[in-house]
């Protein structure tokens, strides 16, 4: 337990130890998220998704939302859901394939670092990813798969201040010990994002400040922006 919090302490993500920790938890995933089911449907229409758009659920995990992004995209829509964990990832096929919208759904078993996908998102979801929010890499990747100026919403973690709110952030890092591996900037998890160029500002908090919303837009690409 000291050396998984130890670890977290770097400041980048580690792809490997993820893996491992998400082999162990993906069995018992879904039961332990029942205290954020209210705050990722809230994400959802956070949104605003349209029929026939493309909508990233990235680290979509056992793909609990695969589902209602489905119903929010169709008739005409798509839905890729990405999860670099194959124990994660063969749930959240599973989930699909039992809710019979193969023809709307796909997840795609891969890292964000090295997704390769057809469509460009018009929309993209982030339901704690704080190891996403930290790759350069990953955003880069996000930024090139997806449409100029495309939607994103992000809904995670955070800390509080530590002055005053250091008893719960440490009850929370305990916590999410294995959930993520790296506690890097979890007072403004989407800083990285915004030097990369996006437009986010939180629009809720929750679970007395220690969650949030954040909404925005993706930049717009220098061809795009030569248009305006």
């Amino acid at each position: 337990m000291r050396s998984t919090l130890l670890a977290n302490l770097r400041p980048q993500p580690d792809a490997a130890r993820a893996l491992d920790n998400y082999a162990h938890l993906a069995p018992g995933y879904d039961e332990t998220c029942t205290r954020i089911e209210a705050l990722r449907l809230m994400a959802v229409k956070e949104l605003a998704l349209r029929p026939g758009e493309t909508v990233f659920d990235v680290a979509c995990g056992t793909g609990p939302l695969l589902p209602s992004l489905a119903a929010e995209v169709s008739p005409g829509g798509r839905v890729v859901g990405i999860e670099m964990s194959p124990d994660m990832a063969l749930r959240a096929r599973q989930r699909v394939e039992a809710a019979r919208l193969g023809e709307v759904v796909e997840v795609v078993a891969s890292s964000v670092e090295t997704l390769q996908v057809f469509l460009p998102a018009d929309a993209l979801l982030l339901c704690y990813t704080h190891d996403v929010l930290q790759s350069p890499q990953a955003l880069e990747r996000l930024i090139d798969s997806a449409k100029p100026g495309a939607r994103i919403v992000i809904l995670g973690m955070k800390t509080l201040p530590w002055l005053w709110g250091w008893p719960v952030n440490l009850f929370n890092l305990y916590r999410a010990r294995r959930y993520l591996t790296t506690y890097h900037d979890l007072r403004l998890p989407w800083r990285l994002l915004e030097q990369h160029g996006a437009s986010l500002q939180e629009v809720h908090s929750a679970l007395w400040g220690t969650a949030y919303i954040a909404s925005g837009t993706l930049p717009r690409r220098p061809a795009d922006l030569s248009k305006k």
